[in-house]
């Protein structure tokens, strides 16, 4: 085992936010989010390279890529001393999609960074699209 491989369980802060995610994604309860997302969150999305920072546009992105996502579900999830990786699959469309969200917890159990990991290219192309579309503007402001 190399230093950087983690075998521990994820900290109580953090097992929380990840039952809170959870919550909020199968309830589509996005006005709950800011609530677990730290101040300065990054967002990374598979459509652009450039990472997102703080809340709003955190918000506003997840809200429409949600808004577009039908039959989703996670798989499985796997953790760390920080976070979780989440497995999910879905539609866009008649797009099928598979992926992982990549979620680190602070201390106090926020959200800090959220990378989403999606293929294949044809569904994160139709998600970018729509989304984009329901945000009004090609992309939301970093």
């Amino acid at each position: 085992m190399t230093n950087d491989e983690q075998t521990a369980h994820p900290h109580a802060a953090a097992e929380a936010g990840i039952r809170e995610w959870h919550r909020i994604v199968a309830e589509l309860d996005w006005d709950r989010l800011p609530d677990l997302l730290a101040e300065n969150v990054v967002f990374r999305n598979p459509a652009a390279f450039e990472p997102y920072h703080g809340k709003d546009a955190t918000v506003a992105i997840l809200r429409a890529v949600f808004s577009v996502l039908q039959d989703f579900r996670y798989l499985r999830h796997f953790v760390s001393a920080t976070g979780y990786v989440l497995e999910f699959s879905g539609r866009a469309g008649e797009e099928g999609l598979f992926g992982v969200d990549l979620i680190e917890f602070d201390q106090a159990g926020k959200i800090t960074d959220l990378m989403v990991m999606m293929r294949p290219i044809a569904a994160v192309q139709a998600v970018a699209a729509e989304a984009g579309k329901r945000l009004g503007a090609p992309s939301a402001s970093r």
